[in-house]
């Protein structure tokens, strides 16, 4: 029998097919959303299911840097505006699909044009996952009162969700994000806290990298050196995407270089030099510079 597929007397509806496929997403088994979306596609009978599957679809293959023509039609559905959901939906996948691509102009575009919708239908639910993905792009693009804004705002909007996981793992993204904005404004004792509220709802091995990055980040800050180290390590033993490892070998490294543990801290700045090979003397200059406040750490 093909995966995923029933026998005629007990065939799955789109609906069913649909919701399976968004579970497989959430459970990061992307090949099997993929083919329930495509078989739910195939059983849809009605332009608006049509529609909806297509969005799904589209929010697959961007997770997973795919382009498609599901992807392509995000835009189209957009300017139909046949059903208000669909138009923050398709916003919200290409402002996500944008911020992975770089371009955060566009990225922020698309999430407010996103929330606009949520607003047009009084729908408070849609706009908490815009708002966490928005305040990230303001927070990426330096915009860090922007980003505060929205991310305290999908934190107070968290509570409306009637799916306990959905909404675990929203307040846990927000948390952590708004913590960071607060450390980058050197409060650090709010900072601090917010992301430790975070590891109560966060689980996913990426997550908790960041969380434990920026907890080294703000202890640093702090000047509580050990305990800085500490979560640093956690980080590192993580990480997984380039970014956080890149990041991790700089804040342990300047640890180190407070610490006059030196070997440590070569160590460190040897890993990090490593992602900078046309950068011939970066192990001197981070010995001589603090690059704390001239880094964006989220890009």
């Amino acid at each position: 029998m093909v995966r995923g597929r029933m026998s005629s007397g007990t065939r799955r509806t789109h609906e069913e097919l649909r919701r399976s496929g968004l579970e497989a997403m959430r459970a990061g088994d992307f090949d099997r959303s993929i083919d329930l979306f495509d078989q739910a596609l195939a059983a849809a009978t009605d332009d608006d299911a049509r529609e909806l599957i297509t969005i799904n679809k589209a929010g697959v293959l961007i997770t997973i840097e795919k382009t498609g023509p599901e992807v392509q039609a995000l835009a189209q559905i957009i300017m139909r505006r046949r059903n208000l959901r669909h138009v923050d939906l398709a916003a919200y996948w290409l402002q996500f699909k944008h911020r992975i691509e770089g371009d955060l102009k566009r990225a922020i575009f698309y999430g407010e044009l996103a929330l606009r919708a949520a607003d047009e239908a009084n729908e408070l639910t849609w706009r908490r996952p815009v708002l966490i993905e928005l305040g990230t792009n303001y927070e990426m693009d330096s915009q860090i009162g922007k980003a505060i804004e929205c991310l305290q705002e999908a934190i107070d909007i968290t509570g409306e969700s009637i799916d306990k996981g959905e909404q675990e793992i929203s307040m846990g993204y927000a948390l952590e994000n708004l913590g960071y904005c607060k450390l980058l404004q050197e409060k650090y004792d709010e900072g601090l806290h917010l992301i430790h509220r975070s590891l109560n709802f966060i689980h996913d091995r990426y997550a908790l990298a960041e969380a434990y990055s920026d907890l080294c980040y703000g202890y640093l800050g702090k000047g509580e050196l050990e305990r800085s180290r500490m979560y640093g390590q956690k980080a590192l033993d993580l990480a997984e995407e380039e970014r956080q490892i890149r990041n991790t070998h700089y804040l342990l490294g300047e640890i180190a270089h407070q610490l006059h543990d030196t070997e440590a801290a070569e160590f460190h700045f040897n890993e990090l030099a490593r992602f900078y090979p046309g950068f011939r003397h970066l192990k001197d200059v981070l010995f001589a510079i603090d690059l704390r406040r001239m880094v964006n750490w989220k890009l």
